[in-house]
């Protein structure tokens, strides 16, 4: 069975020891080299292309995420694991468009390092609870964003008919609708629009592909 080549980067001695003395045991792993800073850490990562490099996300001369973004630029096919004690969605967002295959914390009772490296050489994306969930609250809320911008049916038909110049009371007389109702789908248009009068509307609406 093909070992899984492991680099690990951080600028604490312990932290490097620790996870070496964690993986060395495991026949499922080799440590191929440790660094301390982000430009060793990047030179290990050119010189001996490790399947897997768990990386902190401060060190002392680059970033975590530096070094992604380079490593990225430099198509490196290493997976970049970000193993951090620390944990926001700002992080954890620009580490994953840096090109970070993981983002997971120095907490062994939360997640399982083992299984981690071996989804990563995979080609997975591994995240711990605390980072999956930040992803997932940010989906869930750009989901709600999108829907606030969707048109129903009718709104669309009211928007098509504000395109062509129809006043509310031709578009009501139009749909068989009140001229009071036509003034409610126009708000609830502008609104989602967030546009401030008809003509702005119609505007954002060509320039979304509404119309």
């Amino acid at each position: 069975m093909k070992k899984i080549r492991v680099a690990i980067v951080d600028d604490h001695w312990v932290v490097r020891a620790g996870l070496r003395a964690t993986l060395e045991p495991d026949p499922m792993f080799e440590v191929v080299g440790e660094a301390s800073g982000g430009r060793e850490g990047l030179e290990l990562l050119r010189e001996k292309s490790p399947d897997v490099a768990l990386v902190d996300i401060r060190l002392p001369d680059m970033s975590g995420t530096e070094l992604c973004q380079r490593a990225t630029m430099e198509e490196i096919p290493t997976a970049i694991i970000i193993l951090t004690a620390f944990v926001n969605w700002k992080l954890v967002q620009s580490c994953l468009k840096a090109g970070a295959k993981g983002y997971i914390l120095k907490e062994t009772r939360e997640f399982n390092l083992r299984e981690a490296l071996i989804s990563a050489a995979r080609g997975e994306v591994v995240l711990s609870p605390k980072a999956a969930a930040l992803v997932a609250k940010y989906v869930q809320t750009q989901k709600q964003a999108d829907n606030e911008l969707i048109l129903s049916m009718r709104e669309m038909e009211v928007l098509r008919l504000m395109s062509q110049g129809m006043s509310n009371k031709e578009i009501g007389e139009h749909l068989f609708l009140s001229e009071g109702r036509i003034k409610d789908y126009v708000s609830n248009i502008l609104h989602k629009l967030g546009a401030k009068n008809r003509v702005e509307a119609i505007l954002i609406a060509v320039r979304l592909g509404f119309l």
